[in-house]
């Protein structure tokens, strides 16, 4: 059972695997999980939690058997990767109401598109490799 929070990304989105490297490389404690939205784990996932399993457009932060997609998923993000980013994760969560956020959120989403797309899903770094959830294990909520 994991009881890490996870982070559902699009693994064919050169920008999403950013976002994974990203969070990787400023994450204050390593707690975060990653799962493509491809995966078995992935569909899984994003079905329990009654999420589109095709045609992504969001990444997911699963926290405390709760799912986060779009601006909320940012804001959940920056909590997780701590220090500063939890500074300004904090002052977006209480300047910026989701209901404006989620919207603004999914006017730039497919921006995105701009930095291109893998053929297939990345094949991940050692660290990565370590984190990243698979199709046959048990995934808490």
């Amino acid at each position: 059972m994991s009881e890490y929070p996870v982070m559902l990304f699009d693994g064919k989105c050169v920008f999403c695997n950013g976002a994974v490297h990203f969070a990787l490389n400023r994450e204050q404690a390593p707690l975060l999980r990653f799962a493509a939205l491809q995966s078995d784990a992935g569909q899984r996932l994003s079905q329990h939690h009654g999420l589109p399993t095709a045609d992504f457009r969001t990444f997911v932060i699963i926290r405390n058997g709760k799912a986060y997609t779009r601006f909320e998923a940012a804001i959940q993000l920056g909590y997780l990767i701590g220090g500063r980013w939890a500074g300004l994760a904090r002052l977006m969560h209480v300047l910026i109401p989701d209901w404006i956020g989620n919207p603004v959120y999914s006017a730039l989403w497919p921006l995105r598109k701009i930095f291109g797309a893998h053929a297939q899903c990345m094949l991940p770094s050692p660290e990565l490799r370590a984190r990243l959830l698979h199709g046959g294990e048990t995934i808490a909520e």
